[in-house]
């Protein structure tokens, strides 16, 4: 009863301002409605409102922002579907809200188009209006608001998604929708085979119209040519995007072959002057390599982009090496341009590395030897200051972080990694250290592949190698972990710590395998103990038994077994507390680890002789995060910081 007393009095008031629009809205009755009624509405309610409303934009001359919440409201329920839209009387205007210049009107209008997206059917009928498909892309394109802009490719990919004739892998339905149902693919056929939609990606995103009559500024073009990019990192059907789908089109703009990812990657930006979108751009080759996107806005699948098809499409382009330049040859290029490219191309040689190692090992030794020694250069000539005040060459620790490891056994002069201190203390030097040496996730030696077992092994030999090129290796990170004033460094050692103790690591092998032809082939075993000379018994197989028995012995493991250091004020007790939960969960890491490796005959481990200390760390495991009031030494003084 209630519930009709408020749905008559908003009708009365929406009536009266539809029939003179000059009256303003009552926005506190919109609003007490939509908190009070909205959700115990009767079906024939909510449709009656939405009728009256439907009939109130297109007369309202105020902010029509009370009408469209509520109508976002009322449509809100999944079990509102797009059929029961089309039976809004008078029928809703969807070209017109896509057109409209307020983008409220442009949301809600949005929000209706959603909810054919749940649906193959409804797409269709969607599709079925040419008019409506290509406002709803004129929009996404050209918008100058951001939510409407997110909103309208959600809806031009959801509706995609929902109306596609396959899955990939076989799935049996289309991630994020309950119908097992497949599309017909109308609204495929809408968007990249009519030439009225589909040159509108080109007309809109080309520079080359720019100043016409009815098209964006070249500013306002920039904007919509980032848009383009990321639907085009939301396909993960590699051919859609990359053949030509209307030559003709494709030709007007500047395509001899390909079709949208020619078009974005090569012609469409004006890279040479235009340093922002050159920065774009290559953080777009990046995605695209690595198939990164958001999975909501994805149009085929959970799939991501094909890693080797996209290398092949920037090799064949041309893009590859000029992306890779501004890394490898900064010198040759405009200073002020390389010094804001260097990072992005940094992370694209990342990319390339972790995502496309085996193309990278199998090229030769040209691409390789160029990226050692640029980071040779970078890192063994940073000077020790620089180092100490935190200021690190962040771009080049991540690319010799992703290199695969195999590759740093092979430096033919000066191996960056040996530059990489731990004195003085650097957290993203630390860190680029427990990367290495933790090697490859893990994965049962039965079911690893050899590419992994390969970057398991390279990670093992990494260690023995630094430790020995590295005096007092352990003493100092410990001395770090230590100094919990400076939170970041202490995080970062405690962390190379667990790193070696939760490390993935296999053995070298005996012999070479004469029958395999690698570039980069592993060292055998007893290379590897000529160039790390040591007493008594083999390298320890695992990195726990690594410090176990080397001289992590006398400096990691009274560390761990320590109780944690507090302080009595200040912002330094959350930097204390930050440390010693750090330390306490590698404490447990390393008991879980040793346990689960002395289930494992290959690695050896020695308990009976260790296993008075590992009892020990088991019960400082248990006495937690502060391992007890009564210990010595647990509580130390601050500086005045």
């Amino acid at each position: 009863m209630a519930a009709s007393r408020g749905v008559a009095d908003l009708v009365s008031h929406i009536t009266t301002v539809t029939e003179d629009p000059s009256l303003p809205l009552d926005t506190n009755l919109f609003v007490v409605f939509d908190r009070i009624y909205s959700d115990a509405l009767s079906d024939s309610d909510r449709q009656s409102l939405l009728n009256r409303l439907s009939s109130l934009i297109p007369t309202l001359q105020q902010d029509p922002r009370p009408a469209t919440e509520l109508i976002l409201n009322l449509i809100r329920p999944e079990s509102y579907r797009f059929t029961q839209i089309l039976r809004i009387q008078p029928n809703v205007d969807l070209i017109a809200g896509l057109c409209s210049p307020n983008s409220d009107i442009n949301l809600v209008t949005l929000s209706l188009l959603s909810k054919a997206c749940s649906s193959s059917g409804d797409a269709g009928i969607i599709a079925a209006s040419p008019e409506t498909v290509a406002a709803l892309v004129r929009l996404w394109l050209s918008t100058s608001a951001t939510e409407v802009a997110t909103k309208g490719l959600e809806v031009l990919s959801g509706l995609l998604r929902i109306d596609a004739t396959t899955a990939p892998d076989g799935d049996t339905h289309m991630a994020g929708y309950a119908s097992k149902v497949y599309g017909q693919g109308l609204m495929w056929r809408r968007v990249f085979h009519d030439k009225d939609v589909y040159e509108l990606f080109f007309s809109i995103c080309s520079l080359a119209t720019a100043g016409q009559v009815g098209q964006p500024s070249k500013r306002e073009k920039t904007i919509s040519q980032a848009r383009l990019l990321d639907f085009i990192l939301a396909f993960s059907n590699f051919e859609q995007i990359s053949s030509s789908q209307l030559p003709d089109i494709e030709r007007k703009y500047g395509l001899s072959e390909g079709g949208l990812l020619d078009f974005a990657a090569v012609h469409m930006i004006d890279w040479k002057d235009d340093l922002l979108m050159h920065a774009s751009l290559i953080d777009f080759f990046t995605k695209l390599l690595r198939g990164n996107s958001d999975p909501m806005m994805r149009v085929l699948g959970e799939q991501n982009l094909d890693s080797a098809e996209a290398l092949d499409f920037l090799i064949s382009r041309k893009l590859h090496s000029r992306t890779m330049s501004y890394y490898l040859e900064q010198e040759k290029h405009d200073s002020i341009e390389s010094t804001y490219l260097y990072p992005l191309s940094a992370h694209y040689i990342s990319t390339y590395a972790s995502c496309c190692s085996s193309h990278l090992l199998d090229i030769g030794r040209q691409d390789v030897d160029r990226i050692l020694e640029r980071l040779s250069m970078v890192i063994s000539g940073l000077p020790m200051a620089k180092w100490a005040r935190g200021d690190a060459p962040r771009s080049d620790l991540h690319v010799i972080s992703t290199l695969p490891r195999v590759v740093l056994l092979h430096t033919s002069s000066h191996n960056p990694l040996y530059s990489i201190p731990v004195n003085p203390p650097n957290a993203d030097a630390l860190n680029t250290l427990a990367a290495i040496f933790r090697g490859p996730p893990k994965e049962s030696s039965s079911d690893a592949p050899p590419d992994v077992k390969h970057e398991a092994t390279a990670a093992r030999a990494l260690y023995f190698l630094y430790a020995k090129n590295t005096s007092n290796l352990w003493q100092r990170v410990v001395e770090v972990a230590e100094t919990i004033a400076i939170k970041e460094n202490a995080l970062a050692a405690i962390n190379l710590i667990d790193a070696v103790i939760g490390s993935y690591w296999e053995p070298l092998p005996e012999r070479h395998d004469e029958s395999v032809e690698e570039p980069f082939s592993l060292p055998i075993a007893a290379e590897l103990d000529v160039r790390v000379p040591h007493r008594g018994g083999p390298l320890a197989a695992s990195g726990t038994l690594a410090i176990l028995t080397g001289p992590g012995q006398t400096t990691v493991i009274p560390y761990l077994l320590k109780p944690a250091q507090t302080y009595g004020r200040g912002d330094t007790q959350s930097a204390a507390y930050a440390v010693a939960i750090a330390k306490h969960e590698t404490v447990v890491h390393m008991v879980q680890t040793l346990k689960e490796q002395s289930k494992i005959p290959e690695l050896q481990l020695p308990l009976t002789p260790w296993q008075p200390i590992i009892d020990e760390i088991e019960q400082c495991a248990k006495r937690g995060v502060w391992g007890g009031s009564s210990a010595v030494g647990a509580r130390v003084g601050t500086l005045d910081l």
